[in-house]
């Protein structure tokens, strides 16, 4: 899709689309740069537009939204253990936000109710957050530092929260809310996984990208709650013997399809995209050779946008 380029060596790492008709999709330009600094793509019935962000920020990382005039952006500056702000559209502009005092902001999402959850970081502890009514509470506190960098919210009363473990054999960090309070899911596996992404579609459809902490460094594979219980879904390998090199930083980015499925941009098979219907896997070539960094679907519809490693916009309808 046509979009206002952005400068230099760009990157789009988080898409929202709340509508058929408005897309936000946040990231980088000048990446690697002195001058870096974060951008924000508006489209809206009238085309794309950019939209001014606070001063001093250089990358936007995470963005979401239930609808036009209520989204959310997670940005920071060149150094993110320095500063990150939590952002917010009210339909005019962009503006700083207050966020859980204390706490470095790795992963937001909205419930349906209009509650913004947050994972984040502070001391030797990491957290989840809730706001509502313009107020933060304390949800979740684990004293461990490294966090929890995957979050998704069907419901005030059904959130999932994962990250990465500290060591390869300890237990998988997955923890699910349920309206009364957290409980750790075990994740049967020998080797601790780290969870990249979750995608939330129902409470008996909820997708894990993640990666296993194994010392062969296998790929990412794509694991499903069905309501009771999941299944593990490899993902297929490209053609011939030679791995392909991933894109530096990036891991891989997941969306529902719609129909119960599930797209998938990975590293490791970088000129396709991959979908998994349920049952069998299929490859999709993108619009361009470059990976797609973030994806998301616009709700009620089989309609996906991406953004991409190259400051580019891609959308399947």
């Amino acid at each position: 899709m046509p979009v206002p380029p952005p400068a230099g060596q760009s990157h789009l790492l988080g898409i929202a689309a709340p509508s058929p008709w408005h897309v936000f999709a946040g990231g980088t330009e000048n990446a690697f740069q002195p001058d870096s600094r974060a951008v924000m793509l508006h489209r809206t019935p009238r085309g794309w537009t950019r939209a001014a962000l606070p001063d001093g920020l250089a990358v936007v990382g995470d963005v979401r939204a239930r609808h036009a005039a209520d989204a959310w952006a997670v940005a920071s500056g060149r150094d993110a253990q320095q500063r990150t702000d939590l952002l917010h559209w009210n339909g005019r502009r962009w503006t700083t936000v207050s966020g859980p005092e204390g706490r470095r902001l790795q992963a937001i999402d909205l419930d349906r109710s209009g509650g913004l959850w947050a994972t984040g970081t502070g001391g030797d502890t990491t957290t989840v957050s809730v706001r509502r009514d313009g107020r933060w509470a304390n949800s979740l506190t684990l004293p461990e530092p490294s966090g929890l960098n995957a979050i998704a919210a069907g419901s005030a009363s059904d959130v999932w929260a994962g990250g990465m473990g500290e060591s390869q054999t300890d237990p998988t960090p997955l923890w699910h809310f349920d309206g009364a309070g957290w409980t750790r899911f075990p994740w049967g596996s020998t080797w601790a996984h780290w969870i990249l992404q979750i995608e939330y579609v129902a409470p008996d459809d909820v997708w894990f990208y993640a990666l296993e902490q194994h010392p062969l460094f296998p790929p990412p594979a794509l694991h499903h709650w069905n309501g009771s219980g999941f299944t593990v879904h490899p993902i297929p390998r490209p053609s011939g013997a030679v791995r392909p090199a991933s894109a530096i930083g990036f891991l891989g980015s997941i969306a529902s399809d719609g129909r119960r499925g599930v797209w998938l941009s990975t590293p490791f098979d970088p000129s396709h995209l991959l979908h998994f219907d349920g049952a069998s896997w299929t490859r999709a070539v993108p619009p361009a050779g470059v990976t797609a960094y973030s994806m998301t679907r616009v709700p009620h519809t089989t309609t996906i946008w991406a953004g991409t490693q190259i400051g580019t916009v891609w959308r399947r309808s």
